[in-house]
């Protein structure tokens, strides 16, 4: 009898990481579609669906420059970064999500306008869920091409 207990015990306790588990695939599944739905919006010059990832607190570390706080603002920062023209490549190397939060790690591509190889790096998003849907609480890059 105790070792039916046991047995009863140990696989009530395995049940919530079972859960967790298949939670975290299903949370990665719908991340893997985030990278490419940025990418799409920055290549076209789509600032305001481009800042629609971001949550409203959302905030960008880009280098050399202060944070950029809020949506709003985070509009405003890719409406002007936009205006050169240009694309952007996103490789996602890494992805790590754990309940109501994920990271993303990958490499950039920047393409200038003339079709020319303008910057490189790396970078690291943060996603939070909000309402049941991802968004970038935090997004850090930066460039691999010295001074």
């Amino acid at each position: 009898m105790r070792k039916a207990g046991f047995l009863i015990a140990m696989a009530l306790l395995a049940l919530p990481a079972t859960a967790i588990a298949q939670a975290d695939e299903y949370s990665k599944s719908a991340l893997k579609e985030m990278a490419p739905k940025w990418q799409a919006a920055y290549n076209a010059g789509d600032a305001a669906g481009l800042a629609a990832l971001y949550a409203e607190d959302g905030a960008l570390h880009p280098p050399n420059s202060a944070p950029v706080d809020g949506r709003e603002a985070i509009q405003a920062f890719w409406t002007s970064v936009m205006e050169s023209g240009g694309s952007t490549e996103l490789t996602v190397k890494d992805m790590y999500a754990m309940g109501e939060s994920a990271a993303e790690v990958g490499m950039w591509v920047g393409t200038a306008a003339d079709g020319s190889h303008a910057d490189h790096g790396h970078y690291t998003i943060i996603y939070k869920q909000v309402d049941g849907q991802w968004q970038i609480a935090s997004d850090m890059w930066n460039s691999d091409m010295s001074p």
